[in-house]
């Protein structure tokens, strides 16, 4: 019994053979070009995923930008937020002051 290869589908023997496959110069040179293409494309996408300082740049921009939004949307409770850390720290300034 000799072993005979098969295809993606099970099939097997001569039709594995028989696969079209581009017939002219011009189609393989347009296959290598959107070969070219497709593998420049993947490079691209990897450098762009493998690069941790830009990926690390772009959250700390898009998290400044969220707080951004919020304190202007939230203007009386950035407000108050403010007010309570000033009046804080002047509190804590004036009694080390008295304590000495």
């Amino acid at each position: 019994m000799a072993a005979t290869p098969f295809d993606e589908t099970g099939a097997s023997g001569p039709a594995l053979d028989s696969q079209p496959s581009p017939a002219t110069k011009a189609e393989l040179e347009q296959d290598i070009a959107l070969t070219r293409a497709q593998l420049g494309d993947t490079v691209e996408a990897l450098t762009e995923r493998l690069d941790v300082k830009s990926r690390a740049q772009a959250g700390v921009s898009g998290g400044l930008a969220r707080a951004r939004d919020a304190a202007r949307t939230h203007v009386v409770p950035t407000a108050a937020l403010a007010a309570t850390a000033v009046a804080s720290l002047t509190g804590r300034v004036v009694w080390r002051r008295r304590r000495r």
